[in-house]
């Protein structure tokens, strides 16, 4: 009988583990993007050192007897930076893009699952384990405007398109979206 646990690790541990098991994972569910640079696995370490120097950064490795499956982390945004460049395509209110110094929205920032482990509700496990107890009001997570798979499960599990965004020069355009936090029980 397979059982699935969670491991969740805080910023320090994160960083002890990009090299060996964050980045691997990353890399083994990203196969569909392995050619863009911006997907490379250096770039994607880059960004997971850059993420987890966040005091507030989480990681959740879900692990099926004992391997790794998947992974979900993300981190408290302290300013609006996450947000400039946004165009929205919907009505926000005026202070949406105000992070009031922290504790307003956390930054999902990447789910995966091995894909062939996808299908199994494990995302969606693992994406609730992640959100779970977290003190932010909202969270928002960017999909690539072409993983519509993507962006249906959030649709499903509550989330709302709210715009648009570019995060790095060198990235794909983004569809943001918006969670209202806690999760319902």
């Amino acid at each position: 009988m397979t059982e699935m646990t969670f491991t969740r690790l805080d910023p320090v541990e994160a960083r002890e583990l990009v090299d060996e098991l964050i980045v691997p994972l990353y890399v083994d569910t990203h196969t569909e993007v392995a050619g863009n640079p911006f997907y490379s696995a250096e770039r994607a370490a880059e960004r997971i050192r850059g993420y987890a120097a966040a005091p507030t950064f989480e990681i959740v490795i879900a692990r099926i007897d004992g391997v790794p499956i998947g992974q979900a982390f993300g981190y408290g945004l302290i300013t609006g930076r996450w947000w400039e460049g946004l165009t929205p395509t919907v009505e926000l209110p005026e202070d949406f893009t105000d992070e009031r110094g922290g504790g307003r929205t956390f930054a999902f920032t990447e789910l995966m699952v091995l894909p062939e482990r996808q299908g199994q509700g494990l995302a969606h496990a693992l994406h609730d384990e992640l959100l779970r107890g977290r003190a932010e009001e909202r969270a928002t997570v960017l999909t690539r405007e072409d993983n519509r798979s993507a962006q249906a499960a959030y649709a499903r599990w509550g989330w709302r398109k709210v715009g648009k965004l570019q995060p790095y020069p060198d990235s794909p355009h983004f569809d943001a979206f918006v969670l209202p936090l806690p999760l319902p029980s």
